[in-house]
């Protein structure tokens, strides 16, 4: 064989090399890309996993403490209204005792007062507890309930402190409570009022 034929056979050979060469490291980026690829995956998988046991944490942390603001605020609710009625109930009695004439009735459960002079028994004023209300007769109109259709009052007695003819005084107490008969705490609230007034026309 002669240099020439060497020659091409030689560079063929290279040539030849060349080209595996380029293929092997084309193979070996292929897979090299794959693992990555793979890597990729599991490290998202992972990643997944990591992200749904932290939200689960967190719901587990944030459900009870929803409930309880719920609850919280159900309650607060219940407080307002419940002693809301209370303070509009003694503020009432107490106002209509201090702006009457006179007292012309005591029992445990009703005051009659005098709202005019000279018409005491015609047109008082009546304030009545009938179990679960208190209610208010003005003057000879049609009789209302003081508490709301929410609240009850479990108990109201009137005292007569009056001496003499100095002092017409009357002193009360009553329970107020919210009108739910179930076992949730959050719905059960009652407050108790005690408190006295004095005729001011003395």
């Amino acid at each position: 064989m002669g240099r020439t034929g060497r020659h091409r056979m030689n560079s063929g050979l290279i040539l030849l090399g060349i080209s595996f060469n380029k293929l092997r490291n084309k193979m070996k980026r292929e897979k090299l890309k794959l693992e990555i690829r793979n890597c990729e995956m599991g490290f998202t998988l992972i990643e997944a996993i990591l992200y749904v046991a932290i939200v689960s944490l967190v719901l587990t942390a944030l459900i009870p403490f929803g409930w309880t603001v719920i609850e919280t605020g159900s309650q607060s609710a219940v407080e307002q209204e419940v002693s809301g009625n209370a303070r509009y109930i003694s503020e009432r009695i107490l106002y209509e005792i201090r702006n009457s004439l006179g007292i012309n009735n005591v029992s445990s459960t009703q005051i009659v007062l005098c709202e005019t002079s000279g018409a005491c028994a015609t047109s008082p004023t009546t304030i009545t507890y009938s179990t679960p209300n208190v209610t208010i007769q003005n003057k000879g109109a049609s009789a209302v309930n003081l508490n709301s259709n929410d609240t009850t009052i479990s108990s109201l007695t009137f005292t007569n402190n009056t001496s003499g003819t100095s002092t017409k005084n009357i002193s009360f107490v009553f329970t107020a409570k919210q009108k739910y008969t179930g076992a949730r705490y959050d719905f059960s609230y009652s407050t108790t009022v005690q408190s006295s007034a004095e005729v001011r026309s003395n």
